[in-house]
């Protein structure tokens, strides 16, 4: 029956005819795939040819086993009816599995299947005028990849998997399809052998659009320089630009109310509303748009109680209204600051082991442990380190709590867990959105370790990434304060004094002014100018007031001491620690003290019960 069938099918053609069938199809869709590369035609013209080919492969079977045979061969109403049938069953098989891949949807990218934070980095261009420059076009390329590797809430897809794409000409739908990224990094390198111009754009592929581009220039010798530049500038505006999108991510799955996630967003508007009139000095108007964003967030939490998102923003949310305008540590609003615990402790009644719920009831519960009205702040430190230490074991990429947890643990005069946590902080913040913070506790950490050029360095670091916030002239412009600090130049001393001020809001500029001119007063003594140095800093605590005193006496002792008054300085220490007896375990502490520490009336002062 074998054999038969076997001559059957030779005398009919049937090899022959499905065999020019396949090849004639398969040269086909080699062109269909060269047309979708070369001119970046829809990838899903791809399915379908491939799915026609091979979907009409019984009726080519069919069609040459009825009329393959030489000769004439009418055709009968059954062999229709077959044809017919097959034809049909062809068509409703390719939707099916097109509909199914949900190729026929359109054909566009599902943008809510990417994940941004999965990143491809193509091989930047050479656009030289020679063609000359491709090998340093792939360093750029290579160094850009190491440094995004580095960064683990990244996942960056390898050189390797890259290359095959590197000289070939692929449309963009093509890409997403093979590496399934969410974000895409292009560039290219111009110019000539003196001179290098780099072009990066990062693009969106639901939307093939650029997010945000740049361009870096240099010579040819500074290629290295550059490379390392282009890397930092790339992994930052992408760390940042990625943490705004995965942000909005996890919100939007946290409810299924459009409603509430409406109101959310519009919360958020509002609150920058807030920042925009804080930032301005216009106080009353700041606490008109919080209060207002607060009540959307009410009404966004009563539409979906279960969502956390709205109680633990309401809570931060608390924490800058206690903290508007506040003159120094534990000068803050407490209804408002009580409020924030409210807030923090409903979302744990929510999620009890929710680490951004942990990590707010840490940061609410350290504020208040600073509140000067405190005999004992211990319980509250404690309870504090336990919560944070509880939100990033939780979640280790937690920056904020570990930055928080730093600060604490200064206040604790545990130097070198504050520089662990510190390191760990910007080590968790992929998306660099807490980066200001944890920059200026590493300075602070390093100081506390004596360590003056990992101080200098982080000051630097500072002033380089976050030049208009106040806290980068501050940093320096206390180094020249310090006995160890670099040596002062009192030009640029009064140079960064004022640009403390202009950095700061209208509200606290007068307190920016009054603290500068303390460091002022100490950099004067440094370089010998005693009468001047006692001149500034008696006329800076007369102009003092209410909670801002305290640490003007803190940082004058320093100004004192640096002048061989220990009289003085033991006496503005002793006005400072009454005020706020709560430091004295960091005062006995602080090396810019050290002098002091051997005297018994020093050790008084800092004597604490137990």
């Amino acid at each position: 029956m074998a054999a038969g069938l076997l001559r059957d099918l030779l005398r009919r053609r049937v090899p022959q005819i499905l065999g020019i069938y396949l090849a004639v199809g398969w040269g086909v869709l080699e062109f269909m795939d060269w047309l979708i590369g070369r001119y970046g035609l829809p990838e899903r013209l791809a399915d379908l040819s491939l799915l026609a080919w091979a979907a009409m492969i019984p009726t080519v079977l069919l069609i040459g086993y009825c009329h393959g045979e030489r000769g004439d061969q009418p055709w009968t109403g059954t062999q229709k009816i077959g044809v017919t049938a097959n034809v049909v069953a062809a068509l409703v098989l390719m939707v099916i599995v097109l509909s199914s891949r949900g190729v026929l949807a359109g054909g566009k990218i599902n943008a809510a299947a990417l994940d941004p934070t999965r990143i491809a980095v193509l091989y930047f261009d050479d656009e030289s005028e020679g063609q000359d420059l491709g090998h340093l076009a792939s360093a750029f390329t290579g160094a850009l990849i190491d440094e995004l590797t580095q960064v683990r809430a990244l996942d960056v897809i390898p050189r390797g998997a890259v290359k095959p794409y590197r000289d070939v000409s692929v449309s963009l739908d093509s890409l997403v399809r093979a590496l399934q990224m969410g974000t895409l990094v292009e560039g290219s390198v111009s110019g000539s052998k003196e001179r290098l111009t780099l072009n990066v754009a990062l693009i969106e592929p639901a939307s093939q659009s650029t997010i945000e581009s740049f361009v870096l220039d240099g010579s040819v010798e500074e290629w290295r320089d550059l490379r390392e530049d282009l890397a930092t500038r790339v992994a930052r505006f992408l760390r940042q630009s990625l943490g705004i999108e995965t942000r909005l991510r996890e919100r939007r799955a946290g409810t299924e109310s459009e409603e509430a996630l409406t109101l959310f967003e519009q919360a958020e508007r509002l609150y920058e509303e807030f920042e925009r009139y804080g930032a301005a000095g216009d106080t009353a108007a700041a606490v008109r748009e919080l209060a207002h964003a607060d009540s959307l967030l009410a009404a966004a939490e009563s539409l979906d109680p279960r969502w956390l998102a709205p109680v633990v923003q309401r809570g931060w949310w608390s924490i800058d209204l206690a903290n508007l305008g506040r003159l120094g540590p534990g000068a803050f609003d407490r209804s408002a600051m009580e409020t924030a615990l409210a807030h923090a402790e409903r979302a744990l009644d929510i999620a009890p082991d929710d680490p951004t719920a942990l990590e707010l009831r840490g940061m609410v519960r350290f504020e208040m442990s600073e509140d000067r009205a405190l005999a004992d702040p211990s319980a509250l430190r404690d309870s504090a380190r336990q919560d944070l230490h509880a939100a990033v074991t939780a979640d280790p990429f937690r920056a904020r709590a570990w930055a928080t947890l730093s600060e604490l643990q200064r206040v604790n005069s545990r130097p070198l867990e504050a520089k662990h946590s510190a390191e760990r902080a910007l080590e968790a913040d992929p998306f660099l959105s807490d980066a200001r913070l944890i920059v200026f506790r590493l300075y602070q950490s390093s100081l506390d370790l004596e360590d003056i050029d990992e101080a200098v360095y982080w000051c630097a670091e500072h002033r380089r990434r976050f030049a208009d916030h106040e806290a980068s002239a501050a940093c320096y412009l206390f180094l020249l304060a310090l006995s160890r600090g670099p040596a002062p130049d009192i030009a640029h001393a009064w140079a960064l004094l004022d640009t403390l001020q202009e950095l700061g809001a209208p509200q606290l500029r007068e307190q920016h002014r009054l603290v500068g001119q303390t460091w002022l007063a100490a950099a004067l003594a440094r370089v010998g100018a005693v009468d001047s140095a006692a001149s500034v800093i008696r006329r800076t605590r007369a102009e003092a007031t209410g909670g801002l005193v305290p640490w003007i006496d803190y940082y004058g002792a320093n100004v004192w001491l640096l002048q061989g008054d220990r009289e003085a300085a033991l006496e503005w220490l002793a006005s400072f620690l009454e005020a706020i007896p709560q430091r004295k375990g960091y005062v006995a502490s602080d090396w810019m003290f050290r002098e002091l520490w051997s005297d018994p009336r020093f050790q008084a002062l800092v004597a604490t019960e137990g």
